[in-house]
């Protein structure tokens, strides 16, 4: 379990303060602890491809926002 003082320190740092930490959390993690799925591996593997291929082919997060308030009711 997660100690309670920690939490209320990063309660206290600013949004992108925030983002920083869960970054150096993130970094601090090995290839092996994060679990993924066959599949889910297989999906990466053809998207990362793509990319390769295809580098200019990509959204700005703004379309992306404005692609997905339209497909919401």
């Amino acid at each position: 379990m997660i100690d309670a003082t920690l939490i209320s320190k990063v309660k206290e740092l600013t949004p992108a303060e925030r983002l920083e930490f869960i970054e150096a959390v993130w970094q601090t993690m090995a290839e092996e602890d994060v679990p993924i799925t066959a599949a889910e591996r297989s999906l990466l593997d053809t998207r990362i491809a793509d990319a390769d291929i295809n580098p200019g082919d990509e959204s700005s997060w703004s379309d992306v926002r404005e692609r997905l308030k339209r497909q919401l009711p």
